[in-house]
């Protein structure tokens, strides 16, 4: 008898003791309501692919893959959306040629502290970067998408966080 008066109640107790549905303040996440809420990522302006990814304080991108069409110009707009310290947890957008080795290059990136964690010996296997940004930061950065058809890898070259997710594939296509 008692089970069948607390059973309709149960769904109540559990949201409002915290055991309902997870309550999540995803910062990489934006809802339709947000005036500045982005609802494509990659769009094409005047034959300029534009790529708007954010970084958070979780190590991930917000965009994990994205395709541009070979030798084509394209704009990233970063934004580190973390609210960490830029020591504690930058973060960048490195692309990287096609041969190039994530891990390895991110294992001397570890190295590279004082030049923002790009190693100065491997500049030859970046295609583009931005800068290292601290929360609140933003940086803007222009290239052109290689001419050969292929998946480009970017990530993050401050330690750790490639191995955390903050990594993706630019497929250039023909």
């Amino acid at each position: 008898m008692k089970t069948k008066f607390w059973l309709p109640l149960l769904p109540l107790l559990l949201v409002a003791c915290g055991g309902g549905p997870a309550e999540t303040s995803d910062e990489g996440a934006s809802s339709a309501s947000e005036p500045d809420a982005v609802v494509d990522p990659v769009t094409s302006e005047n034959g300029v692919t534009v790529v708007r990814m954010t970084g958070n304080d979780r190590m991930k991108f917000n965009l994990e893959a994205f395709t541009v069409a070979a030798g084509t110009p394209v704009k990233l707009i970063f934004d580190n959306i973390g609210k960490m310290p830029k020591a504690a947890m930058g973060h960048n957008v490195v692309f990287l040629v096609q041969d190039a080795d994530p891990n390895a290059f991110v294992a001397a990136a570890a190295a590279a502290r004082e030049n923002d964690y790009i190693p100065t010996g491997l500049t030859d296997q970046i295609l583009a970067q931005t800068k290292l940004l601290g929360p609140g930061e933003s940086d803007t950065i222009e290239f052109t998408a290689p001419t050969e058809a292929g998946e480009y890898v970017y990530l993050c070259s401050f330690p750790a966080h490639l191995f955390a997710g903050m990594r993706g594939i630019m497929t250039v296509v023909e």
